[in-house]
């Protein structure tokens, strides 16, 4: 893989950051999502959300996390301080097959306050072989599983 440069986008009232490619944009998004994409594509959507979970210890977000892999078929696993369950799901939008892969990354930023960053990246199945969408693939799975989370702002 090429070297490609990267850009760190801080989101959320900065609360959770991550890497995405430089030339990537910020796309127009309705709700508590972001988005993000190469410049004039029509396959490689990334989005980002962000989940306050109060009251909830590292321990409850394991077991949660557990459940979230076994419902979804997906891997679990933990990256530093981050616990990420990994999933794909295809699925059929405007007459047009795509491929969504999912990152819910967990963090725990005290005794009973959890963070839960849900990441997408959407293609188009019939690109999913291709090369450059393979590697761009394996660059996003790399960035959200090294998401950041800000330590909470106490009042």
């Amino acid at each position: 893989m090429n070297a490609i440069r990267l850009d760190r986008v801080f989101t959320f009232e900065d609360q959770l950051s991550f890497l995405i490619p430089h030339e990537w944009i910020e796309g127009d998004e309705e709700g508590s999502n972001y988005l993000y994409h190469a410049p004039d594509t029509d396959s490689g959507w990334f989005r980002a959300s962000l989940l306050t979970l109060k009251n909830t210890s590292r321990e409850k977000l394991r077991e949660l996390f557990n459940e979230k892999a076994m419902q979804r078929c997906g891997d679990l696993c933990e990256t530093g301080d981050n616990l990420i369950v990994a999933w794909k799901q295809i699925s059929e939008q405007d007459g047009i097959s795509i491929c969504n892969y999912w990152w819910a990354v967990g963090h725990s930023s005290g005794p009973t306050l959890c963070h839960e960053a849900l990441f997408s990246y959407t293609i188009v199945e019939e690109r999913l072989e291709e090369p450059e969408t393979q590697e761009v693939l394996s660059l996003v799975a790399k960035l959200v599983a090294d998401a950041t989370f800000a330590a909470p702002k106490i009042a």
